[in-house]
């Protein structure tokens, strides 16, 4: 499983610390001092689309209110509480959660969260992942899965921030499965509703088409119709899984833009020309690459290296900030 980023706090003067602190969740929350002592630890890593947290921290306060009406997030947040207590929930509606207990929200609704000291394994997670979950997820923001029904949910999210370092690429669809099913189970303890298991068929369909549209990302000759002979799928279904991002072919379109700002961000490939990474990402030409790149991020691939080597020579911790506030925008 890739890292993404660490930060911790200790050894850094308190002041500095928490606008460290403040410019890390800055994309995805506004953050504010409490009265109590401030610390933070977090670790987090990429598993297939779903970002994992290992984090201790207190006195502050996370909160997201006018702020959705404008970064377009679309996904869903699990806070596990490992030891200490989180105040948490809609916004202005805090909760208290206890050790074992799972805080569910979503980042469409007002929400904050709160601690004087709390360890926390915390999830984003995919609209539609929680949506094969739950089935209808409408209800959801602000619940707050119990101990017992959470149980085994808790058991996997706290083994998987100890086997996250070492966890090989091969184990990560399994255990997204296991993370759905297990949340299916805790969020319905007496048996997952015919909704639920339907969007759960559609998920598992879902990943599997990603899967093999990341497989093949680098292949110029790879179609829809490839995917149709692989899967067995209708033109219609695999449509209509994939109608959110414009159709399948958009899809793997996008997919090849994002791979190709990887490698702009990336600096051992700085030395080559687009010409050159254009076809190995599977593009058909450099324009192509040039036009699809602009229309999704408005700035062409040249500009967006410069102000990438620019920001290379930022601090550490914007650096984070751009890692972090890219994997959560790919979850929607």
């Amino acid at each position: 499983m890739s890292e993404l980023f660490a930060f911790d706090s200790e050894g850094l003067a308190p002041d500095d610390a928490f606008q460290q602190y403040g410019e890390l969740y800055a994309s995805g929350s506004d953050v504010e001092r409490l009265a109590s002592p401030f610390f933070a630890r977090v670790r987090s890593w990429r598993l297939d689309r779903y970002l994992l947290f290992s984090r201790s921290y207190g006195g502050v306060r996370h909160y997201r209110s006018t702020r959705i009406d404008r970064d377009g997030f679309d996904h869903f947040v699990l806070h596990h509480v490992v030891s200490g207590q989180l105040s948490g929930g809609q916004f202005g509606k805090p909760a208290p959660v206890h050790p074992g207990e799972t805080l569910l929200l979503d980042t469409r609704e007002p929400m904050e969260s709160s601690s004087a000291g709390v360890e926390l394994v915390t999830v984003s997670l995919a609209r539609d992942a929680m949506r094969a979950a739950a089935g209808d997820v409408g209800s959801l923001h602000g619940c707050r899965i119990g101990a017992r029904e959470g149980a085994l949910l808790g058991a996997l999210l706290r083994e998987l921030v100890r086997q996250a370092p070492c966890l090989a690429p091969a184990a990560h669809a399994a255990v997204t499965r296991s993370l759905v099913d297990l949340l299916s189970i805790a969020i319905h303890p007496v048996g997952a509703a015919a909704r639920s298991d339907f969007y759960r068929q559609e998920h598992v369909r879902r990943e599997t088409v990603r899967r093999l549209v990341d497989a093949n990302l680098t292949h110029p000759d790879f179609s829809v119709q490839r995917i149709l002979a692989a899967t067995g799928m209708s033109r219609a279904a695999l449509y209509r899984l994939f109608e959110p991002q414009g159709g399948v072919a958009r899809y793997i379109q996008m997919c090849r833009v994002e791979q190709l700002r990887r490698h702009l961000d990336d600096r051992t490939h700085d030395r080559r020309a687009l010409s050159e990474l254009a076809p190995e990402l599977g593009f058909s030409s450099e324009s192509h690459a040039g036009r699809l790149f602009k229309q999704a991020f408005g700035i062409s691939p040249g500009a967006y290296r410069a102000a990438s080597m620019g920001g290379a020579q930022s601090s550490p911790v914007a650096m984070m900030v751009r890692r972090w506030d890219s994997a959560l925008r790919e979850l929607a």
